[in-house]
């Protein structure tokens, strides 16, 4: 009867563990597969009402969106500023928009681009600082 009980607690074990690695497994890939900075199309409007304090991700949502559809290397500064507004922060061979707290609750992102000496796009960013 003693062994049949351990074997019991075994096979119990053995069962919640796997179902731990399973939940483990999933949330990974949640985690991998999910994105905030994904789920709206790039608005304008949305993107200017946000503006720079908008803490909830707004702005955020739309930036695959905007990286994806509007946004080359190699296009001039004016240009990027012409669909998306003025930066919030820097000038020169750096701008930044706020995104507000997209990834964490305690640090902000903000989609940084980087422009060449001529004033062409050469890379961009999004960075949790």
């Amino acid at each position: 009867m003693q062994t049949e009980t351990v074997a019991s607690i075994y096979k119990t074990a053995e069962r919640a563990c796997l179902a731990v690695v399973a939940l483990l497994v999933l949330y990974l890939l949640w985690a991998v597969f999910s994105s905030p900075f994904s789920g709206a199309d790039f608005d304008e409007k949305r993107w200017a009402d946000a503006g720079g304090h908008d803490d909830t991700c707004v702005r955020g949502s739309m930036v695959n969106d905007l990286l994806k559809k509007r946004v080359q290397i190699g296009m001039p500064r004016s240009s990027l500023v012409a669909i998306i507004g003025k930066p919030d922060h820097g000038d020169g061979a750096e701008i930044s928009y706020y995104l507000g707290f997209c990834q964490t609750p305690v640090d902000p992102d903000t989609l940084d681009f980087y422009f060449d000496s001529r004033g062409a796009l050469t890379s961009h960013e999004i960075r949790n600082h």
